[in-house]
């Protein structure tokens, strides 16, 4: 059994829960920065990295938040 969807190659593992990725060692932030950033997100190009799930739930998309970052580091 595989963690990776067929149709777009995405892999499970790659969605962390937002409660959880303050802490998660990908994320080079701290824990008031992401808040911020996520806060902001429709403002500041980081909403394609957040999925909602639930009423307050959101997932990351780890791949996606690097590349924001990545783009934010010419900015």
């Amino acid at each position: 059994m595989t963690n990776t969807t067929t149709s777009s190659n995405v892999s499970l593992t790659d969605y962390v829960p937002k409660k959880d990725f303050s802490t998660h060692p990908e994320n080079p932030l701290s824990k008031s920065e992401f808040n911020w950033i996520f806060k902001q997100r429709e403002q500041n190009g980081f909403a394609k990295a957040f999925v909602k799930f639930s009423a307050r739930g959101f997932l990351v998309h780890i791949p996606t938040f690097i590349n924001c970052l990545k783009e934010k580091q010419g900015a």
